[in-house]
């Protein structure tokens, strides 16, 4: 087996004015009243993501062991978002269509 190592040649600054302006609060832009990191993916999207809808299925014989594992991911996922404000059309049918 070779093993190849790549290396290029980097300038370091040691500027304690930029790093500590990197670090505060003025360099976050605001995003669906979310502060993010100029650099976060999360402002090329017009919106934050629906949340996912799961349906019952009372039929299956055996629950997924990782359901409850996604449930604790998606919490991780979305945390810092906003909740979603509820559209009228959903709350009236929400009762009947899922759990």
């Amino acid at each position: 087996m070779d093993l190849e190592v790549v290396g290029h040649h980097a300038l370091l600054f040691d500027d304690d004015a930029m790093a500590s302006f990197v670090s505060s609060q003025e360099a976050l832009v605001e995003w669906n009243s979310l502060f993010i990191d100029r650099y976060d993916v999360r402002h090329l999207l017009s919106s934050p993501p629906p949340p996912r809808k799961r349906r019952c299925h009372p039929s299956s014989p055996m629950p997924n062991p990782d359901g409850h594992l996604e449930s604790e991911l998606d919490v991780e996922r979305y945390q810092d978002l906003p909740p979603p404000s509820p559209s009228p059309t959903e709350s009236q049918g929400k009762n009947s269509r899922f759990c």
